[in-house]
């Protein structure tokens, strides 16, 4: 057995985060930008959640979207901070429900209305056609599915796209269609204004 050293954390005051690549370019595969359940798992939320202890999750742990399990941790549909906004629960207290009592299931995207990228075209398109194919997307996240595994391998989100090219986005309002603007056809976003797709 072999003995472990600690050592105290008391002058300890950053954290190391992943390594930026300074290189990245509309040229630059398309991977760059894809986040894979194998190398950082996925970030899941059961679908009998509350919706509004949700909202308070998600911020604290700076999350835009999770993937909705059910409890064997099967895949029902995605639900971002887009869906718990609070025109949505407006909405859903409109049409009868009681807000305290609303559950993810209540106010998510179910998965028999998403699309999602495949895993396999991915690996072989550059950044600027995955942008080009998302043009009109007014979400923040795509879903990578392996078609082989049947199973979904991991995402995109348009804040990371943003991020790695360095645009000049408020990341808060991002979406593919308004990185694709930005990114290829050069049209800039004043911040904090949310482009209509």
């Amino acid at each position: 057995m072999k003995t472990l050293t600690y050592v105290s954390t008391k002058n300890i005051n950053t954290l190391v985060w992943p390594a930026a690549v300074d290189n990245t370019g509309l040229y630059s595969p398309a991977t760059t930008v894809f986040t894979d359940f194998k190398k950082a798992g996925p970030r899941v939320i059961e679908a009998n959640t509350r919706a509004e202890e949700l909202v308070l999750l998600m911020r604290k742990e700076h999350v835009r979207m999770k993937l909705v399990v059910d409890s064997d941790n099967h895949f029902l549909g995605v639900i971002s901070l887009e869906d718990l906004s609070e025109e949505a629960f407006i909405t859903k207290v409109a049409d009868g429900f009681t807000r305290s009592e609303l559950t993810v299931a209540d106010l998510m995207r179910t998965k028999d209305i998403l699309l999602a990228l495949s895993y396999t075209s991915l690996l072989h398109a550059d950044i600027e056609s995955l942008l080009y194919s998302q043009r009109q997307n007014p979400l923040q996240h795509l879903l990578v599915i392996d078609e082989e595994s049947k199973a979904i391998r991991g995402l995109i989100s348009s804040n990371d796209v943003a991020r790695q090219l360095r645009l000049d986005v408020d990341i808060a309002f991002s979406s593919f269609a308004m990185i694709y603007d930005n990114a290829i056809l050069g049209v800039k976003m004043p911040h904090g204004k949310r482009q209509v797709a």
